[in-house]
């Protein structure tokens, strides 16, 4: 193989340098490329119309090779302008021919390309693919976050429907199913006494075994005159009747006026509390307080001077007597109450007691019992009461049965000794299905609902605070998808912009390896090694 034969290899990052030491072109070719830049950037602002020239002068850099091209085709569209001679009188052509021929002078155009090379390979093309993967990185965490968000929401919805079917509501408008629930409430304290598999009526041979034994193993003066869960037996006898008709003993009312129930939630117009008072249906309020004999006068130096008119008289039969129910120290007749439930007892009886008697039954009065809160509590208050007694009773069945029991019952009545275990685990039964049907139809939660606006405002604000999250969650998924959608189109516009970089590169390197064969080795083959050649 003969020198002529053999191949140059130049690094691309040692191209430049290998051109300008082999005085192949000047030290001075930067600024001599400037020049010629200027004299581009003038040149471009008058071309013809030409979709050829319009793609060359879109492209990302006008070099050597793009001022060829543009002088071939205007060699075309400046044919008129050509004279005899072959020559053109265009300002067009002169002013391209002109860039050319400065490119060509001491070969400014090699160094000019060569250095193009270098920074495409060395900064564009990464800097392209830096960004390409930026934008597939920015996807990646849209869609990682999308995800969370979805079980976010997911997991919200499950919250939500928990509340719905916790508060038995469909949950499409929650304020007025609300209300519906707290409106039901007769309803379901019907239902609760009615004659089905979880009523109250079931509890009547508890009840009667129940009073059987108090009245047998307790003989006492105080017990045959006490009646036993009277609450209980009376809602078996005559069902949930209104809390008048149980207060007057069985007396029908002449007309029922319940309380109306006033919704308040907190989209209304606040109330004032000095005008309009917190009533809780079910617990009566005697008190009254009036300033009928208090004068306030104001002096002459603004000051505040209470004057009490001694002669007014102090009604003391507005003062609420319940603590002296509570409180046997408190009573001065010696006579009181011997548990809570007593005191309850007598205190919806005294808050309940109209001295004009119309035979209307108004307010806490026209309430059925299941209703009132006060005899609501009492009711609880025996449930929970026959409920021990039946426990106590079944675990003396396993102690010492044969000896202890037998002892124990030699002298009860048949009717207490003829009740055995299986018995007394149906009684039990019975007691906790009446408390399991209390809790599924959560007359508690639903008592707090109609005594309270303000707990039924907690629980819509609950219920908002579920959707307000879920929306936001979805607001921030469209935000996440409609970013993902901006990444993919910014991703194919780099990438479209890197592969045309990429083609323009590999062109630009066979064309200037060429030109240095041709004009300056005398076609040995060159080479241009490096990064250039894994693209």
């Amino acid at each position: 193989m003969t020198i002529d034969d053999s191949t140059i290899d130049i690094h691309l990052s040692k191209l430049v340098d290998w051109l300008v030491d082999r005085r192949h072109c000047p030290k001075d070719w930067n600024e001599r490329s400037i020049a010629i830049r200027s004299k581009i950037q003038q040149a471009i602002l008058d071309m013809p119309e030409h979709d050829e020239i319009k793609r060359l002068l879109g492209s990302s850099y006008l070099d050597y090779f793009c001022s060829l091209k543009i002088v071939e085709i205007l060699k075309e569209t400046e044919k008129e302008s050509k004279n005899m001679f072959g020559m053109y009188s265009s300002k067009r052509m002169k002013d391209w021919r002109t860039i050319v021929s400065n490119y060509e002078k001491n070969s400014v155009y090699l160094v000019e390309c060569a250095q193009i090379l270098q920074r495409n390979v060395a900064f564009e093309i990464p800097a392209l693919k830096k960004n390409i993967g930026k934008c597939q990185q920015i996807r990646e965490e849209c869609n990682t976050r999308h995800t969370e968000l979805e079980k976010n929401i997911h997991e919200i919805e499950k919250q939500y429907a928990q509340l719905c079917m916790d508060m038995s509501i469909k949950g499409d408008n929650v304020q007025r199913e609300l209300i519906q629930r707290i409106e039901y409430l007769p309803n379901i304290c019907t239902e609760l006494a009615s004659g089905d598999q979880t009523s109250i009526p079931l509890l009547k041979p508890a009840m009667e075994f129940y009073i059987e034994f108090m009245k047998h193993f307790h003989p006492s003066s105080k017990c045959d005159n006490e009646e036993f869960l009277p609450i209980i037996k009376y809602l078996i006898e005559n069902g949930n009747t209104t809390v008048y008709q149980w207060r007057t003993g069985g007396h029908l009312p002449i007309s029922i006026e319940r309380p109306p129930l006033n919704y308040k939630f907190a989209e209304t117009t606040e109330v004032n509390e000095e005008e309009q008072p917190n009533i809780i249906l079910g617990l009566d309020d005697d008190l009254t307080t009036t300033t009928e004999g208090i004068e306030v006068k104001q002096t002459a130096d603004q000051s505040d001077v209470i004057d009490v008119d001694t002669e007014a008289e102090i009604d003391w039969s507005a003062i609420d007597t319940v603590p002296e129910l509570l409180d046997p120290a408190l009573s001065s007749n010696g006579t009181h109450p011997n548990s809570i439930a007593d005191a309850l007892r007598e205190a919806a009886l005294n808050g309940s007691n109209h001295t004009n008697d119309d035979g209307v039954a108004r307010g806490n009065d026209a309430l059925t019992l299941l209703e009132n809160r006060s005899t609501y509590t009492l009711f609880i208050y025996e449930l929970y009461r026959l409920q021990s007694f039946l426990k106590q009773r079944l675990n003396e069945y396993h102690v010492n049965e044969t000896i202890l029991m037998t002892f124990i019952m030699q002298n009860a009545p048949v009717s207490i000794q003829k009740i055995n275990e299986n018995d007394l685990k149906s009684f039990l039964k019975n007691v906790d299905s009446i408390f399991t049907s209390i809790a599924n139809r959560q007359l508690d939660r639903l008592f707090s609902m109609r005594d309270s606006y303000k707990f039924v405002d907690r629980l819509i604000n609950c219920f908002q605070q579920k959707k307000i999250a879920i929306e936001r969650n979805r607001l921030q998924q469209k935000e996440l998808e409609e970013k993902a959608s901006n990444s993919l189109k910014e991703e194919q516009q780099l990438k479209e912009k890197l592969n045309l970089l990429i083609s323009y590169t590999k062109q630009l390197k066979e064309q200037v390896a060429k030109e240095i064969s041709v004009k300056k080795c005398q076609n040995r083959r060159i080479n241009i090694m490096g990064e250039i050649n894994t693209l």
